[in-house]
């Protein structure tokens, strides 16, 4: 297979026999969310999805195991954001083969954020001193806490810190990696119960808790999965977690928010992200509705975490 080769959308002919890539670039007139939404085309089709913000555009490159389906990605784009997109527009090539555990190792060095440093497995070095731990796959790397809700819920952990807070017991919503649920683990060596809707995800949060060395159980970190509020775990601690922390998305945070509030304790935390600027106010609102104050907001880019205390 070459290296690069860029595919000339006119020859209908052409074929690929691996992976191949499309890119597009759209105005930053468009927000994160409808980038976010866009870049969703065919989620379930494709190998990777990855989008960025330069000084001019946006860039998005999907990546698919056969033919990119460039027409079908155009209708959709165009549909999606108002803009006429183009053939011209849309770079397709095909892709070399890669060492791509290798290639992710290389793409998640070791970064820390204030007290926590966050490591891969292929890390080999030891933490600094004073900082907290965090290691989580590369291979695995979503939820690593690069991204900035995840960065702003963990600099949220740290702020209730300082608070003097101290939670009894902890239930981290949407856990994806884990992340969240064994940072506050290691913060307050309390019991975190970590709930999330896909299997996937609790397989994946069972290994991180396996790899940062948290026992489970009771006294450690409970991975489960099921339908959040709903489920059985969750249940049977209503209104019993003085801490709760939702990376989620807002829709699901608004209808929601009445469940949070019913398995929050009194004078308790809830940790909110997921969420975008222009999304904020109606999150705001529902929790508030729902017998919530906003303790303080955490801003990176152009999404938001919220501390909210009941």
């Amino acid at each position: 297979m070459s290296k690069g080769k860029t595919i000339l959308l006119e020859v209908p002919d052409i074929k690929l026999t691996g992976l191949s890539s499309l890119s597009l670039s759209l105005p930053l007139s468009l927000s994160e969310e409808q980038i976010s939404k866009t870049a969703s085309f065919l989620e379930d089709e494709v190998v990777s999805v990855s989008w960025v913000k330069s000084k001019s555009t946006w860039n998005i490159q999907w990546v698919f195991q056969s033919l990119a389906p460039i027409k079908e990605l155009i209708a959709f784009v165009s549909k999606e954001t108002g803009i006429k997109i183009n053939f011209k527009d849309c770079i397709v090539k095909d892709i070399p083969e890669t060492n791509w555990l290798e290639e992710s190792y290389k793409q998640f060095p070791p970064f820390e954020i204030e007290d926590f440093f966050v490591f891969g497995s292929h890390y080999l070095s030891k933490a600094p001193k004073g900082k907290i731990p965090l290691q989580i796959d590369a291979a695995t790397a979503f939820g690593s806490g690069e991204h900035g809700t995840t960065r702003g819920c963990l600099e949220a952990l740290l702020y209730l810190k300082t608070l003097q807070f101290k939670p009894k017991s902890i239930l981290d919503m949407g856990a994806g990696s884990g992340i969240l649920g064994i940072a506050a683990y290691k913060l307050w060596r309390k019991p975190v119960l970590a709930v999330d809707i896909d299997k996937e995800a609790t397989r994946v949060a069972c290994h991180h808790r396996k790899i940062n060395d948290i026992p489970s159980g009771s006294h450690g970190l409970t991975c489960t999965t099921g339908d959040g509020y709903k489920a059985r775990r969750v249940v049977i601690e209503k209104n019993g977690f003085n801490l709760i922390i939702a990376n989620i998305l807002a829709g699901p945070l608004i209808s929601m928010a009445p469940q949070l509030s019913d398995c929050l304790s009194s004078n308790g935390f809830a940790i909110l992200s997921g969420l975008l600027k222009n999304q904020e106010k109606e999150v705001l609102k529902a929790h508030q509705l729902a017998g919530l104050t906003l303790d303080k907001s955490i801003r990176h880019g152009d999404w938001v975490t919220m501390i909210m205390r009941k």
